[in-house]
């Protein structure tokens, strides 16, 4: 009966090693950049989002690579596979590099207060701070909001812009796009949305900030002529980071070849 109890554990237990394994994605050197890329094998839905919480790199002489944010990245969470970031690349020559660190695996639910359904448009209050009070109240600086036109003309008055370098300056045309939010998150607490499922939704995106606030706006085209009712029953979904929705999975890859691109 033991002997049958323990090949049952290790039956269980195998498929939760298996689903929380990392591997390395890429490792790739580009003319002033490292980057590394990593992987794990998980569902890809809203409900299993991964972010990385530390990655260190170092050579085979035991040398740290600087991390490099020069160029965009995304260091907020998604619902891929992969993670990637950037390092510098070291002024001595090395042969391998080890890669350590600790993701973060995201399962938000509405039972631990991080899954919020804000429901369609048409219902969502306009230029107000939609985060509920009792997270704000211990962490003030997080911010979402679905705006309407008053609210981008008050924060940016004089704002224009032109669409192609051969064409005038232009203030916005409100009616172009189908939704418009902001949001604003720190490094203590990140917040993601899903707007009709979507990440990073639609296309022609507007992008603004307002450097005294540090907050985002956006304003969006979600589709091609996009009709009044599609527009108000768009569903806003937001997902707050917090403790009880966060599992830290930490990995190490050894002795790992970095390819050179020649590219």
């Amino acid at each position: 009966m033991k002997n049958y109890l323990f090949i049952l554990f290790i039956l269980l237990y195998i498929p939760c090693l298996s689903q929380d394994k990392i591997t390395l994605s890429h490792a790739s050197q580009h003319e002033d950049f490292i980057e590394i890329g990593i992987e794990i094998n998980k569902p890809t839905g809203k409900f299993d989002l991964i972010d990385l919480d530390t990655m260190i790199v170092t050579d085979d002489k035991k040398n740290m690579l600087k991390e490099s944010k020069e160029y965009p990245l995304n260091y907020n969470y998604n619902n891929g596979t992969n993670k990637i970031k950037h390092f510098y690349v070291p002024d001595k020559k090395f042969k391998t590099i080890d890669i350590t660190g600790i993701l973060n695996y995201f399962t938000p639910s509405a039972a631990n207060n991080s899954y919020f359904n804000l429901g369609p448009l048409k219902n969502i209050v306009r230029n107000t701070n939609l985060i509920d009070k009792k997270i704000t109240e211990k962490n003030p600086l997080l911010y979402f909001s679905i705006l309407d036109s008053t609210a981008i003309n008050k924060t940016f008055p004089d704002f224009k812009y032109r669409l192609d370098d051969d064409k005038d300056y232009t203030k916005i045309d409100f009616e172009s796009f189908d939704i418009m939010y902001a949001y604003r998150y720190n490094n203590k607490q990140k917040l993601v949305y899903f707007i009709n499922d979507n990440m990073d939704p639609g296309y022609n995106t507007l992008t603004l900030r307002d450097k005294s606030t540090g907050i985002i706006y956006k304003l969006v085209k979600l589709k091609r002529d996009m009709s009044s009712s599609e527009k108000d029953q768009t569903n806003v979904e937001l997902i707050i980071e917090n403790e009880q929705s966060i599992r830290r999975i930490p990995f190490e890859l050894k002795n790992i070849i970095v390819k050179v691109n020649k590219n």
